[in-house]
């Protein structure tokens, strides 16, 4: 059925695994959407059993990184209905992403049309809260062609992973997590692309990603790159802190992705009545209050895992920064369970966050 559109009746899933075995990134939904653009304008979605890429040896992609990506989830619901989370706004943000790598845009209407396409097709692989299915849309330059410029051809493609606990707990609980501070290597700087989702804002982090793993954190704190003494984001999720009674984030300089989660944490914390900051936050503010304010709480959020709580910072030179012990229904607690029972349709959606997926 390569190049064609599928019927939905067509589509025979094989049983999915519990959720508590999902491993995320690991297991691939069977269908996925495609479009091509090799005119200036994008030809009709179309859906294709999952399969492997054709690329020309010569695709600008393969030399010059011209490739971008999106990360959004879909959720089953209580009343059974098939929820998105914000799905305009990672279009708005794919759209800011495609100009930035001089490829061509989709609409919002046609970025949520193949979303909605992706659920359809593949149904069967919403595993129940506290699963989801997670959402990976893409776009590459494709043209084969050696030279620095932009590609005059693009493919998009999404596909779709059924997607468990993003860090994984033996208690069921989410965890909390110890992060490693990078305080070498730099993930953006002014002028650059860490406000948009290229792909290569990522490969610049795998070695530090791995570096941390292999000292036992689960991820990494990048600081910016003139004085690498202010806090930006870690490889692939913001940061917050509760400090003073107050929640601060570091404000968005053109050097950290807007996260959707994010804007969605400022918007719960305003709801539930919390003082929110959005400020340059320094290394040294943070090392004063965890030995100083018993009440502090760091936490880190994106589409993958929500919300998780952090529990200590790892520095280069060994020294290991705890934090001051959780309490029960504390900020993070709280902020986790807010989003999440909006998320899966368990609490009223006075944000107006969630847009139902159509199913026939």
């Amino acid at each position: 059925m390569k190049g064609e559109m599928m019927n939905r009746n067509e589509v025979k899933n094989s049983p999915l695994p519990p959720v508590e075995q999902i491993e995320f990134g690991r297991i691939f939904a069977p269908n996925l959407v495609m479009a091509d653009n090799k005119t200036g304008d994008w030809e009709a979605l179309r859906v294709e059993p999952l399969h492997n890429l054709s690329l020309h040896p010569a695709a600008v992609v393969l030399h010059y990184g011209q490739a971008i990506f999106e990360g959004m989830k879909a959720f089953r619901r209580v009343d059974g209905s098939i929820g998105l989370f914000r799905p305009e706004d990672n279009a708005q943000r794919f759209i800011d992403s495609a100009k930035r790598l001089l490829l061509p845009p989709m609409s919002v209407e046609q970025f949520v049309e193949a979303v909605n396409k992706a659920v359809q097709f593949n149904l069967d692989y919403v595993p129940p809260r506290p699963g989801s299915l997670y959402l990976r849309p893409v776009m590459l330059g494709t043209e084969a062609q050696i030279g620095v410029r932009g590609s005059k051809e693009a493919l998009f493609y999404l596909i779709s992973l059924p997607s468990g606990a993003y860090f994984k707990s033996s208690t069921g609980v989410s965890p909390m997590i110890d992060i490693y501070v990078d305080q070498t290597t730099s993930r953006a700087a002014r002028g650059g692309t860490g406000n948009v989702k290229a792909a290569a804002n990522y490969a610049i982090t795998l070695q530090s990603i791995d570096n941390a793993k292999k000292k036992g954190c689960s991820q990494v704190l990048y600081l910016d790159a003139v004085n690498h003494d202010l806090i930006e984001e870690m490889g692939g999720m913001n940061i917050f802190f509760y400090l003073n009674g107050k929640l601060v984030t570091p404000n968005l300089k053109g050097t950290i992705l807007p996260g959707v989660t994010r804007a969605s944490v400022i918007e719960a914390a305003k709801t539930l009545g919390i003082t929110v900051e959005e400020r340059p936050v320094t290394i040294q503010e943070v090392t004063d209050a965890a030995n100083s304010d018993k009440d502090m709480e760091a936490f880190a959020c994106g589409t993958a895992a929500t919300v998780v709580g952090i529990k200590s910072f790892l520095f280069e030179n060994g020294n290991t920064l705890h934090l001051p012990e959780t309490k029960q229904d504390n900020v993070t607690g709280q902020l986790l369970k807010y989003v999440q029972d909006i998320q899966f349709g368990a609490a009223p959606d006075v944000h107006n966050w969630t847009r139902i997926v159509p199913i026939d």
